[in-house]
């Protein structure tokens, strides 16, 4: 970091200070934006001066704007302090700093002075000074030559009179007369003395980590399945919870689908926002579930796996098929619309593939409220960018599953579909009784307890 000046103060190399003993000295206020002395601390001083004594007239901001116009037009006149240089002695630093003729200095610590104007003259770092910044504990130091430099530099981009950069700050004024001061627009008469500026302390700030919430996010996800409940072996002597080599292959063909999906997701998040932000949690939850799948051992896949594959799948072709025909029309590139539109049809083909699986169709199978979302997006797709058909229409699982594949179930696949009709208490009766799938195609919800008594009746222990 450099101490630096431009013409005419000529450059001094920036060096750490040995801060001076604060012994003599008293805290009088505390510094947040800016600080000036001369010429705008007593246009400011006079402003507050006429405010008190007539608030009525100062009760608009154009009226306000109006009155510093009309007092610094005055000082344009009178240049009060046309050589505050022999009034007044700057060190930066520990080093003296010699003064033009100037009518004010300015020790700013936002890039902004005097109502929104940037006195520095930039925001970006050159060649001898570096990019100002409100958090670096480094204050900036300008010249103030006159009220029309001031004025000007409301309307034109100016390149201001740079004095320079430091992280201490000394001003002593001499003579017998006290000088105006201002910090952060309160102003009085300082007498003589010295007046020292140094940093005091930072105040925290909350920001959004949005790379945490995503962390945090997959954390809850692989937190909520490796908690959830496992489902009990029906039969211990047999592997029955292991799923067949041809259901291995259909379930990792889909998670295939599903990382390409995923894949295209990303790429169109990266300059569209709303995508991450809407299907964040769903990506992350059908992420960790696809690599609990090991290609290389597709024996080794368990149904829960694959139920759980199945399920965070779903639920993230249905939250994109839902964000992409539904609320907004998303502005995405045509080779980029192309590949998430082709993403998301193979997707649905493999998830239709994985609906043919007895113990997959329930999870599968659209409920009511998947198929009216479905029908609204319809409706109000035609301005949508993607046509892309619905998954798993009513009319296609009904032709899926037939009363054959049903009347082949056992009592494994009949505990599985009580589950996931959340009547998983009757699990342990359908089984002990023997019930499979051929007498499940005349059995409404309703006639469930009536039924279960009856089995009970007809099979006894």
């Amino acid at each position: 970091m450099l101490l630096a000046n431009i013409d005419p103060f000529g450059a001094t190399p920036f060096i750490d200070p040995d801060l001076d003993s604060l012994e003599g000295y008293m805290e009088k206020c505390v510094m947040n934006n800016y600080f000036g002395i001369g010429l705008d601390a007593k246009i400011s001083l006079e402003f507050n001066n006429k405010r008190e004594e007539h608030p009525e007239k100062c009760r608009s901001r154009t009226k306000n704007m109006m009155w510093y116009g009309v007092l610094g037009t005055k000082e344009l006149l009178q240049r009060t302090y046309k050589n505050l240089e022999q009034k007044v002695q700057l060190e930066c630093d520990g080093q003296y700093i010699p003064l033009p003729s100037l009518q004010g200095i300015a020790v700013l610590n936002i890039p902004s002075y005097a109502g929104g104007t940037n006195f520095w003259g930039g925001t970006k770092e050159d060649d001898i000074f570096c990019a100002p910044s409100f958090d670096d504990k480094i204050l900036e130091v300008v010249a103030v030559f006159g009220s029309m430099q001031m004025a000007v530099s409301r309307v034109i981009k100016l390149q201001h009179h740079r004095i320079a950069q430091c992280r201490t700050v000394k001003i002593t004024i001499l003579g017998d007369e006290g000088v105006p001061i201002q910090v952060d627009g309160e102003a009085w008469i300082q007498p003589p003395g010295v007046i020292k500026i140094q940093h005091k302390n930072r105040a925290q700030m909350l920001t959004r980590d949005r790379a945490f919430e995503n962390t945090l996010k997959s954390w809850e996800d692989k937190l909520k399945y490796d908690k959830g409940p496992l489902r009990p072996h029906l039969y211990p002597q047999q592997s029955v919870d292991l799923a067949t080599e041809e259901e291995a292959t259909l379930v990792q063909m889909c998670a295939r689908a599903a990382e390409e999906l995923i894949t295209r997701i990303c790429e169109a998040a990266k300059t569209n926002g709303l995508l991450e932000q809407e299907l964040a949690h769903a990506v992350n939850a059908a992420s960790h579930a696809i690599n609990k799948t090991h290609p290389k051992f597709p024996e080794s896949l368990t149904r829960n796996t694959a139920i759980e594959v199945a399920s965070t799948v779903k639920a993230l072709y249905n939250e994109t098929e839902s964000l992409l025909l539904g609320r907004v029309s998303l502005q995405l590139d045509p080779p980029e619309e192309e590949q998430l539109s082709g993403a998301l049809q193979t997707a649905e083909l493999e998830l239709g593939k994985l609906g043919e699986i007895p113990w997959l169709y329930h999870i599968l199978q659209p409920n009511d409220e998947e198929d009216h979302s479905l029908g609204y997006g319809k409706r109000n797709s035609r301005s949508s960018m993607f046509r892309i058909v619905p998954k798993f229409k009513k009319e296609k699982t009904s032709k899926k599953m037939s009363p054959q594949s049903v009347e082949r179930w056992g009592t494994e696949e009949v505990g599985v579909w009580l589950e996931q009709l959340s009547l998983g208490e009757y699990r342990d009766t359908f089984t002990r009784h023997d019930i499979r799938g051929a007498e499940l195609l005349h059995l409404e919800r309703r006639d469930l307890k009536v039924h279960t008594h009856t089995r009970t009746r007809t099979h006894p222990v």
